[in-house]
């Protein structure tokens, strides 16, 4: 079987499905897209690795995008879902150093906002995203199906699909990988992805207190790593507390009562005593970046392009970015050259510059926070204090600061408040 189309994405999940359901609008006017995932497309989306265990910070900014899509509070194209529904907003953050002084403090009503963002479980975003895909008839969805064979020609991309024991060629004027931080679209097609291994795990679990966490959000820097308490419904909170891989499968293999002293003894008092906790998972930390993210007729997307350190929840947030600035480009091109254009190195080169400063910012950020503040000494230690100090009370610094945790960067001017 031989199948030809304008726009081919490998990958279903959560980046690869939202570029699908960012390019409806253009295949209601003739625009033919296919989706390809190794995992089946259902509206549960049980083996979707991207729909796992761990949860989603939503930014504001990526909220606003949701809404665009009719996917945050209408249900139109998520039949009985929609994302507001399964999220807990995060009205206030607090960023500290453990045993030390300084800290700062965000809260939603000085930024004149109802929520600095929103924490989701990434099973409730996938069942949204899969139910929206399945509702868009325009799409061409081929899952459960296996890339076997990349081409890349002056008119194209050429693929070749194992789908239910069959061979399936699939052609495209724009190919793009939204296959995850392993890529194999990337592997094969020689797209080197550079690695930066942190030495650490992120041992992730859901956290009950004895006292409501009032929509609070902490980020504590520890001396073995960065630890996270994002608010969830039902009055728990998700746990993301990054130390060294032996320490975290320590740490993962306790019984609950010494991890929770353990995990009381780190995150102190304030909030309450531990009440319960669930089950833990250890995943390996890095940063990885693609040494080319456009080719002609190729653009590389979220964790294939760019995988971060999850200290400030900003990956999925800069990949959605990335994504929405992907899809505004595929559609001034369609609408104004025709799709015959659509892999024409310029264009794409116009996308990447249009995101090259604030995937510069955001990844610097992301990889410059834990990095700076495991370096060890009391001078290291005075510095950073002094720099929380000096964030919380300078207005400007502090402005600056919401603005990137609420992902109000960019060109884009629906996402400035």
């Amino acid at each position: 079987m031989n199948k030809s189309f304008d726009v081919i994405i490998v990958g279903a999940g959560m980046v690869g499905a939202s570029l699908a359901l960012l390019l409806r609008e253009c295949m209601a006017k003739g625009l033919s897209v296919a989706l390809i995932d190794e995992h089946d497309v259902t509206a549960t989306q049980g083996q979707q690795p991207s729909f796992d265990d761990r949860t989603t910070a939503l930014s504001l900014g990526t909220q606003r995008i949701f809404e665009g899509m009719s996917l945050w509070s209408d249900t139109s194209f998520a039949a009985e879902a929609n994302l507001a529904s399964a999220c807990c907003a995060i009205k206030h953050i607090q960023v500290s150093q453990q045993g030390q002084f300084g800290r700062v403090r965000l809260h939603a009503k000085d930024e004149s906002v109802e929520a600095l963002g929103h924490v989701i479980p990434n099973r409730a975003l996938g069942q949204v995203l899969s139910q929206a895909l399945l509702n868009t008839s325009q799409l061409s969805i081929f899952a459960p199906a296996s890339v076997e064979r990349y081409e890349m020609g002056e008119s194209g991309a050429c693929l070749q699909l194992r789908q239910s024991g069959e061979s399936v060629s699939l052609t495209a004027r724009l190919l793009v990988l939204a296959d995850g931080v392993s890529s194999a679209g990337c592997q094969q097609l020689g797209i080197e992805q550079h690695r930066h291994d942190y030495g650490q795990a992120a041992l992730i679990c859901n956290v009950s207190f004895d006292r409501p966490h009032d929509h609070w959000a902490f980020e504590r820097f520890t001396r073995g790593g960065p630890l996270a308490l994002l608010p969830m419904q039902g009055n728990r909170f998700a746990l993301v507390w990054c130390m060294p891989h032996e320490q975290a499968q320590r740490y993962a293999e306790l019984d609950d009562v010494e991890f929770n002293q353990r995990l009381q003894q780190t995150v102190g008092f304030d909030k309450g005593r531990i009440v319960k906790s669930g089950d833990r998972v250890c995943y390996p930390l890095a940063l990885s970046q693609a040494a080319e993210q456009v080719r002609r007729n190729l653009v590389v997307l979220g964790n294939a392009a760019h995988g971060l350190h999850p200290v400030a929840g900003q990956g999925f947030n800069l990949a959605l970015r990335d994504t929405k600035e992907l899809a505004n480009n595929i559609a001034q091109t369609f609408l104004h050259h025709g799709a015959d254009q659509l892999g024409e190195l310029a264009h794409l080169l116009s996308y990447q510059r249009a995101q090259t400063q604030d995937q510069t910012l955001t990844i610097g950020l992301s990889h410059q926070l834990p990095t700076q503040f495991s370096q060890p000494g009391m001078t290291w230690s005075l510095i950073r204090s002094l720099g929380l100090t000096m964030m919380d009370t300078l207005p400007v610094a502090k402005t600056l600061f919401a603005r990137q945790a609420m992902g109000l960067v960019g060109a884009t001017a629906s996402w400035q408040p």
